[in-house]
């Protein structure tokens, strides 16, 4: 065989030999390029065998086969950290997503990695060791997300014991697994495509230009486009799906509920609020709740029919005209006539939960009047992030018009004035008050019950509580204007005296909603620290970053936590509440317990 045939059969890298010459300068710069592995030759003998053309692609085969243990070991170590413990037990499905989600996200970011990594040139690991490197870590991955499931299921289900909940179903991980896989797949599959997409973009431009910014350009533009079609398209599309679905849920009916029959409620005869205009939450309000009839009957004594106004989001144009029409209906129904009157901000929905009014209305034997405009028809997230600051509007303009006719009464005949508000409805109810009803015209108490993180002054409250008190049940000042109740702490546990104003916060220690805070992502929060709440697992110990994601996502499934746990709180802690906030004297936990018993037995649905 000849240097010249050896040369064709190795490509393009030969090395041309003549009889009595040199090799050419072709041949001297192939041999460069690929070693010794290209043929060398005189024209006097043959040159070696040459090497096996390697098979196209064999080299990107290689490349993906050790990089993708890499991102598996990274999906893995993310989604063992989906079932770290946090504040409220999980459900299956709920887990599912979570794992799934994760698994998809440390993949993504394995990814990112790779990329960032070799635009920078970073040099290359050996292929050889970083295969088997990432097949260690693969197996070191699969087996701490073993583990991380058979903890899950210690601390799921010390957390269900603390709440009262039957312990986690047999097959929990193995449903949990299977559709976490499921939902990886489809994200994985979202995330190679968004990759092409993003590799297209990149290489289109180096036709005309080989320099680097025309690539990041190139990607640029897509990334542009590919937000623009997102938000103007998917975004905008979704939430107008969302809101076209909460509206058609908004003029529904609840299950068993009609107009009632009592002028004291709206809607009834009489009323200025048609049925059709109060909404789903509105219609709920009025038809729940005890008559005259149900108070007498627990308590012996005569009691009044209690009035419920609600005006719905379709029954005025704005929220200016909401508060006016409020004021008309409660004056109509008589509110100003009793002894209690409370001005509620209800839920992004327009929820007011019975269980929080329905205690009050027995205890005072029916001398109550509540009334509550519906501001939206979204859940509390989506209408905290699509409706900013509409609670808080809302409210101010309610209370208002409520509190300027309430000061024109005689001070001496005029009903005691308090203010009421659940969730997001307790966020916009502290900023309901002006200073006139602080100081100059003060109303007579506040009651809470599930403040969000934001509101402002349960924050300050917190930050400047009294030392030794701990964070889930901070004393601020004595007790004497605020107070924060809650199963693991009665309002006795206070002892001190009550200023003119009382101001009492509902909140659960395991309620994530009250309790997440920004800065946990890298420092522990107190609530955290011992002594911890009543329903707080001591197997829930802060890791930076991922204590933050999953008490975050706590706070979408917090409802669904048993009543007097999470973001779901009972009518006998409501009970409790109002005796503080209304001074009703006599009343103790037992009657608390008692009426919580009462309104279960009129809806099966309510944990007492």
């Amino acid at each position: 065989m000849t240097a010249e045939a050896s040369g064709q059969e190795s490509g393009p890298a030969t090395v041309q030999a003549a009889g009595q010459g040199d090799a050419s300068e072709t041949g001297r710069a192939a041999e460069h390029r690929d070693g010794p592995a290209t043929a060398q030759g005189t024209g006097q003998g043959d040159a070696p065998p040459a090497a096996p053309p390697a098979e196209p692609g064999a080299g990107r085969i290689r490349r993906f086969a050790w990089f993708s243990w890499l991102v598996a070991a990274a999906g893995l170590s993310v989604c063992a950290l989906a079932f770290s413990p946090s504040l409220i037990p999980r459900p299956w499905p709920f887990q599912a997503l979570l794992a799934g989600l994760s698994f998809a996200l440390g993949a993504w970011l394995a990814v990112a990695v790779r990329w960032a990594w070799r635009w920078l040139e970073l040099p290359e690991p050996a292929r050889l060791g970083a295969r088997r490197a990432g097949q260690a870590l693969t197996l070191a991955a699969a087996a701490g997300l073993a583990a991380a499931l058979w903890r899950s299921a210690d601390w799921q289900n010390a957390t269900r014991e603390l709440m009262g909940m039957p312990p986690v179903e047999s097959m929990f991980h193995v449903r949990t697994l299977l559709a976490a896989a499921a939902l990886a797949l489809v994200l994985l599959g979202l995330g190679a495509l968004l990759a092409w997409g993003l590799k297209t973009a990149a290489r289109a431009p180096l036709r005309v230009s080989q320099r680097r910014a025309a690539s990041a350009a190139g990607v640029a533009a897509f990334v542009a486009l590919l937000v623009t079609a997102v938000d103007g398209t998917l975004v905008r599309g979704a939430v107008a799906l969302i809101d076209q679905v909460q509206a058609a849920v908004d003029v529904a009916d609840p299950p068993g509920a009609q107009p009632p029959a009592e002028p004291e409620r709206s809607s009834g005869p009489g009323s200025l609020i048609a049925w059709d205009d109060l909404g789903r939450a509105g219609k709920r309000f009025v038809h729940e709740g005890p008559r005259a009839a149900d108070i007498e009957a627990a308590s012996g004594r005569p009691a009044r029919q209690p009035i419920r106004a609600y005006v719905g989001l379709r029954a005025a144009d704005d929220v200016e005209a909401q508060a006016r029409l409020a004021l008309d209906e409660l004056e109509r129904a008589g509110g100003f006539e009793r002894n209690i009157l409370v001005v509620a901000t209800p839920t992004g929905t327009g929820w007011l939960q019975n269980e929080a009014i329905a205690p009050l209305e027995y205890m005072h034997d029916g001398d109550t009047a509540v009334v509550g405009v519906q501001y939206s028809y979204l859940q509390s997230p989506l209408s905290l992030i699509l409706e900013p600051g509409l609670a808080q509007a809302s409210a101010r303009e309610v209370f208002a018009a409520i509190h300027a006719r309430w000061r024109e009464l005689p001070e001496a005949t005029r009903p005691r004035l308090y203010v009421f508000g659940l969730s997001l409805g307790s966020l916009g109810s502290e900023a309901s008050l002006p200073l006139n009803a602080w100081v100059r015209d003060p109303i007579d108490g506040a009651l809470w019950a599930g403040p969000t993180f934001r509101n402002p002054f349960w924050r300050q409250i917190r930050r400047d509580r009294e030392p030794g008190s701990p964070d889930w049940r901070p004393v601020f000042e004595d007790g004497a204007l605020v107070r924060v109740l809650g199963p693991s702490r009665p309002e006795a546990a206070y002892g001190g005296p009550w200023g003119p104003l009382r101001i009492v916060f509902m909140a659960n220690p395991s309620d994530p909603i009250a309790f997440f805070e920004e800065a946990m992502w890298w420092r522990e929060p107190d609530w955290m620290k011992p002594p911890r709440g009543a329903d707080v697992t001591p197997l829930f110990a802060w890791r930076p970053l991922t204590s933050f994601l999953l008490t975050a996502a706590d706070m979408l499934s917090a409802a669904d936590a048993p009543a007097g746990h999470g973001h779901d709180y009972a009518a006998r802690d409501y009970a409790d509440a109002w005796a503080a906030v209304t001074a009703r004297e006599g009343w103790g936990p037992l009657d608390s317990a008692r009426i919580a018993a009462r309104i279960k037995a009129t809806d099966p649905d309510v944990e007492p």
